[in-house]
């Protein structure tokens, strides 16, 4: 997890605008061979999210789920950036369903009670983080999710959904809370047209939408209905501290909505994320959390006359949880014993079907509360039982009879006895967010990915890997020397190194200054050098020593103060003394041997964020270089993928915009070592390949199997070509007519 206000990542739903699914179907002579193949994580093994979690699958993180109302072995569920997955099982197997749509990002998922075969699903993820991503609007199925059409076109896109509600005697009266969202990887501005966030209706089975509830930027992050009278329903405002957040009530199916009184009112600094649940069996009793838009829980509160004039609510001490009582549920690390302050991004409530005074309460950990008793319980097992819980991080919460489902950050779990014994539902639900990877630099069954919540993780010729590291995971780096025992890895921004294979690892940053946090620190490895290391911060660090040290040290490059670095790359064959880096901006510099200079002096690429760089593997003077953002933020620099011919020649140098024919971010390129002229590209969605060093590209998306996810890394080396993505997991790039698909 990343905070929202930190960084913003990727967006699939501008694909829209620019047509880059239709080129799907467009491959030049020869790509119909080519085939991308999933190698899963299905699924990560051996988690150790802040403790040791045993051996226990996980995938990724699960925005929303669904359960068929009839069949209560039948699910759904949203990644999110993985798309809609489906069970008729109960969990044992999943199927994707939306991989060729729009967007994969997920936010709410929602049955018609009154035809199920009818299901609508609201793209964009509505939890606030740096990787939340905006939507393409809203997916609809009658066919019982086989198949998705846009009913609306792009309504509504660029947007996120918190929750759908659906008439439950009419299937074409539906409801949407509509919120913020991030895109691009890197400084992208939220662009225009997009949708007013609040509480939209439709009523002819989401062809048209109008606005019902709304103060023009703050977001709906939970709406609500009485199961038992559509037209009574709650609805929530508020992810930034606006002045007319709070709690909402229609009495009229959603048409007018009146702000209700309640301690939220007013609390200082002002209410932010909001969530509800209306308790089925009695729908007189709603319970609301409300936090601030810094993720410090305001408090939590329930009524009993919920449809009232004037409901009264009353306070629920949550002492049990932290002795304080403050940091409540969402706002609590119970496994670390410290203040975490998310609620801004892991907050759900659920309320038994069958028992209106049973609450569960989901932020890091999932808690259960009984109002009977005025108990708190932690049920996910975070240290009593880790290897019989379930993931941190809570996102979603459905019921299918009394079996509780439950959507994290690492994937799908259900309980049939309120949380005493968790059934994993991961085994082949591939959700894994990577954010960087490395592959074996000649070839060798090994590749590392660093992954969002799932730490680094192992590909060893199984499409089941171990985690070898938890937490946030990033950069990573395979020694050429000896690739089974020298490898790099980075946690929250701080940089380890193994020497046996991933048994152990140590601390590997010293003398780096202002690493840590929780954007991944690039840094790179010498080609022709396992010891020589780059890092960047607002600096470039060297290390000299990172495997053979008693411990790795860095010390300051002298090349100057920057912004935010966020790629290197050493030149070949350069015995590690040239380099080049990228930062935000736009800025890029060269490093040869004490001198630096700017890499582009005539300002001819877009002042847009730099996401990767990569060279001929042979010629230091040809330089392929992506960026982040959209055209709209450089008027009249457009482009995406950029190309140098004479890098490192003196000179201005003649930089060529070869972008592939779209605009979205991009995000990595690579070129084939064995055939400089094919170069890969990944961007928002899916990826671009040129057989002629960038003259042209033909889209490998869903027609090669490759879902339309976010592409955040593509490795090229020892024959193999992997592709990182931030939702599908890794996809091994193969060919069809030598190598069949399993």
């Amino acid at each position: 997890m990343r905070q929202f206000f930190v960084f913003g990542i990727g967006l699939p739903a501008l694909v829209l605008a620019t047509g880059a699914v239709g080129l799907a179907q467009t491959l030049e002579p020869g790509v119909e061979a080519l085939r991308w193949v999933s190698i899963g994580p299905s699924p990560i093994t051996g988690g150790q999210i802040g403790v040791t979690l045993g051996t226990r699958p996980m995938s990724g993180r699960v925005a929303t789920l669904a359960a068929h109302p009839n069949d209560p072995n039948r699910w759904l569920a949203g990644g999110a950036q993985g798309g809609v997955w489906e069970t008729m099982n109960a969990g044992a197997i999943w199927a994707p369903r939306t991989d060729n749509k729009q967007s994969l990002a997920m936010g709410a998922i929602a049955y018609a009670k009154s035809n199920p075969m009818i299901i609508y699903a609201g793209t964009g993820e509505s939890n606030f983080s740096s990787d939340s991503y905006c939507g393409a609007g809203i997916l609809k199925s009658v066919d019982g999710g086989l198949t998705w059409t846009r009913p609306a076109g792009a309504k509504l896109s660029r947007g996120a959904f918190s929750d759908i509600i659906v008439d439950p005697s009419n299937a074409n009266v539906v409801l949407a809370s509509v919120g913020r969202c991030v895109f691009g990887r890197g400084d992208v501005p939220y662009p225009p047209n997009r949708p007013l966030f609040g509480v939209h209706k439709s009523t002819d089975g989401g062809a048209t939408w109008s606005l019902k509830l709304s103060d023009g930027n703050q977001s709906a992050s939970a709406l609500a209905a009485d199961p038992a009278a559509f037209n009574r329903q709650y609805a929530a405002i508020g992810d930034g501290g606006g002045t007319l957040n709070g709690a909402y009530r229609s009495m009229d199916a959603g048409n007018a909505w009146s702000l209700i009184a309640g301690p939220w009112v007013g609390a200082p600094p002002g209410a932010g994320r909001i969530e509800l649940a209306i308790a089925p069996s009695n729908p007189n009793r709603v319970f609301v959390s409300v936090a601030t838009y810094t993720g410090v829980m305001i408090g939590l509160f329930f009524t009993d006359n919920a449809w009232a004039t004037t409901p009264v609510w009353t306070a629920i001490s949550m002492t049990q949880i932290e002795p304080s009582g403050t940091l409540g549920f969402c706002g609590y690390n119970l496994a670390l014993n410290l203040a975490a302050n998310q609620c801004w991004y892991n907050h759900v409530l659920s309320v038994d079907p069958g028992n209106p005074n049973i609450l569960y309460a989901g932020g890091i950990e999932l808690w259960k509360y009984d109002l009977a008793t005025d108990t708190w319980a932690e049920i996910s097992h975070t240290v009593s039982n880790p290897a019989g819980g379930i993931h941190v991080e809570q996102h979603a919460m459905t019921w299918a009879g009394n079996r509780l489902i439950v959507g994290n950050g690492g994937g799908v779990w259900s309980s049939t006895d309120g949380g005493a014994v968790w059934a994993d539902h991961n085994t082949n639900l591939v959700l894994t967010q990577f954010n960087y990877g490395s592959i074996h630099p000649n070839g060798g069954m090994l590749i590392l990915g660093g992954s969002q919540d799932n730490g680094t993780v192992k590909w060893t010729g199984t499409n089941s890997w171990p985690q070898i590291l938890g937490g946030h995971g990033g950069v990573s780096a395979i020694s050429g020397t000896d690739p089974s025992n020298d490898w790099a890895v980075s946690l929250r921004g701080r940089i380890f190194r193994t020497t046996n294979g991933g048994a152990s690892f140590e601390l590997a940053d010293s003398g780096i200054q202002g690493i840590g946090g929780s954007i991944p620190t690039r840094f790179e490895k010498c080609p022709t050098n396992d010891d020589v290391f780059l890092a960047g911060t607002g600096r470039v660090w060297r290390s000299n020593n990172f495997f053979s040290g008693a411990s790795a040290t860095w010390t300051d490059n002298n090349v100057g103060i920057w912004p935010p670095i966020t790629v290197l790359a050493f030149t070949p064959a350069s015995a590690c003394s040239d380099y080049i880096f990228g930062m935000t901006g736009g800025l890029m510099a060269k490093v040869t041997g004490r001198f630096v200079n700017d890499l582009d002096f005539d300002s001819l690429v877009p002042a847009r964020t730099i996401t990767d760089f990569a060279f001929h593997p042979t010629n230091r003077n040809t330089l392929y270089v992506t960026l982040s953002g959209f055209n709209a933020q450089t008027p009249g620099g457009p482009g995406h993928v950029f190309k140098a011919t004479n890098a490192f020649i003196s000179g201005v140098l003649n930089w060529t915009n070869v972008s592939p024919p779209v605009d979205l971010p991009f995000n990595t390129v690579a070129v084939d070592p064995r055939n400089p002229n094919i170069v890969y590209v990944g961007a928002d969605v899916g990826v671009w390949r040129s057989v002629n060093a960038g003259a042209s590209w033909s889209f490998m998306g869903p027609a090669t199997g490759m879902p339309n996810v976010a592409v955040f890394d593509i490795q090229a080396a020892g024959g193999r070509v992997v592709a990182f993505t931030h939702g599908r997991g890794a996809f091994r790039l193969i060919n069809t007519l030598s190598e069949p698909p399993r």
